[in-house]
């Protein structure tokens, strides 16, 4: 009679897989978290454009000035001003934010041109989202355009 061969994995064989999945897993790992987080900021960048066109089409639309302020936590609160603040909008971005805008506040006038809160002329500027490599500008143009980059 023939001897069959026992079916299986030999505990070598066993170790030497695990061993290199654990280095393909320690090398893979790194590059999903940065891409995971150029993608939070690349969201961020979008959503905090769209928060300050929304400003600017609802001072264009009421005829009074709209203020976004954003701090460096990435909070934003969106107000009408007038006769009384109203508050418009709020939320959280959830990465880091900074601009050359003092205080991180833009107010949009009637005709939907950025400027500094409470100042008369139109005022570029812009918004770093994310930190480090990884951030994305939205750029509040003079002539009142809203872009990322």
């Amino acid at each position: 009679m023939r001897q069959r061969g026992c079916a299986g994995v030999t505990l070598v064989e066993l170790v030497v897989v695990l061993s290199i999945s654990s280095v393909l897993c320690a090398v893979a790992v790194p590059g999903v978290v940065a891409v995971r987080r150029t993608f939070r900021a690349a969201d961020a960048a979008g959503r905090l454009a769209l928060v300050f066109r929304d400003a600017q089409a609802r001072a264009q639309a009421s005829g009074l000035p709209v203020r976004v302020a954003v701090d460096a936590g990435g909070r934003y609160i969106v107000d009408r001003a007038g006769a009384e603040v109203v508050r418009l909008a709020g939320g959280e971005l959830g990465v880091a934010v900074a601009s050359n805008y003092p205080g991180g506040v833009v107010e949009f006038g009637p005709g939907g041109l950025p400027a500094v809160a409470g100042g008369a002329s139109p005022r570029a500027g812009h918004f770093d989202v994310g930190s480090g490599p990884v951030s994305h500008t939205v750029v509040l143009q003079l002539g009142g355009c809203v872009r990322c980059t």
